[in-house]
């Protein structure tokens, strides 16, 4: 009698059957894998020289393939650092790195523009734009504001670099705005020491808005804060030399219900009379 195993109608498959059919499976990929991989290296092709280079780098970056772009533009750089296209290579991979998000990176690509090619054609926007990537990375008030300065910074040199540029005027706006969240930073300092019930550093803080941020929307809230605090310090001849200053400086001021009420207690405390204390905002 024949053994069941040898059956023809027999529905399983023998040990031996399955491993070659799975050797011949394995095999067919191997070598569809490396006919895929031999036709791309058949339609890569490999730059020659520095044009070359160039070209396939400038196309990939305009395909948005940033990985070959930034892979050639390296090359550029370090294969021939002398040649005509070592500056637009600088250029692109700051460009590159706006592209990804790397701000910080692209800001120091655009400096070393600026400090290995000072005469290229990219200098004048490379200076405007190593800027500009600070300005991204300038954070919301309540953060560390290293950035925000950097950028301040950064768009002063180029209204001095520049002075008679379209862009200077954008930078103007862009200094506006950054000065804008340094006084608000300083501003809602104070008022958290206002709330913590410190008078003097609150004071040291409205102090910081006035000096360094004059032109800010905070100015006058911070000079009605000043002397509040003065009041609460029953410091009568700065708080009424200080009054004297918002009515001059705001006679049509945003708070002028708040400004009135400050401005009852300043008199009140200058007759020796009993004085309000004003509360955390």
């Amino acid at each position: 009698m024949m053994p069941s195993f040898l059956s023809k109608n027999n529905k399983h498959i023998q040990p031996t059957t399955l491993v070659n059919t799975r050797f011949a499976l394995m095999l067919l990929l191997c070598v569809g894998a490396m006919w895929a991989s031999s036709c791309a290296q058949k339609n890569l092709v490999i730059p020659r020289n520095v044009d070359e280079y160039y070209e396939q780098a400038l196309e990939a970056f305009n395909t948005e393939d940033l990985t070959r772009a930034q892979k050639y533009f390296d090359a550029i750089k370090l294969q021939y650092p002398a040649s005509k296209y070592a500056d637009d290579a600088q250029y692109y991979l700051a460009e590159i790195n706006v592209k990804k998000n790397e701000n910080i990176l692209a800001a120091y690509n655009y400096n070393q523009l600026r400090r290995t090619f000072p005469n290229s054609e990219f200098a004048k926007i490379s200076a405007y734009k190593a800027a500009l990537s600070n300005f991204r990375q300038s954070p919301k008030y309540d953060r560390d504001q290293d950035y925000t300065r950097q950028a301040i910074k950064a768009f002063s040199e180029f209204q001095a670099l520049y002075p008679k540029d379209s862009l200077t005027v954008e930078a103007g706006k862009r200094i506006m705005e950054l000065r804008s969240k340094l006084a608000e930073h300083d501003f809602r300092t104070a008022e958290l020491y206002l709330k913590l019930q410190a008078p003097r550093a609150a004071i040291a803080y409205y102090d910081l808005v006035l000096g360094n941020y004059p032109d800010s929307d905070y100015v006058e809230p911070s000079l009605l804060g000043k002397i509040k605090m003065q009041i609460r310090l029953k410091r009568s001849t700065e708080a009424q030399e200080a009054m004297r200053l918002y009515r001059q400086r705001f006679p049509q001021g945003k708070f002028k219900d708040d400004a009135d009420i400050v401005e009852a207690a300043v008199k009140q405390l200058a007759a020796g009379a009993e004085v309000r204390t004003f509360s955390a905002p």
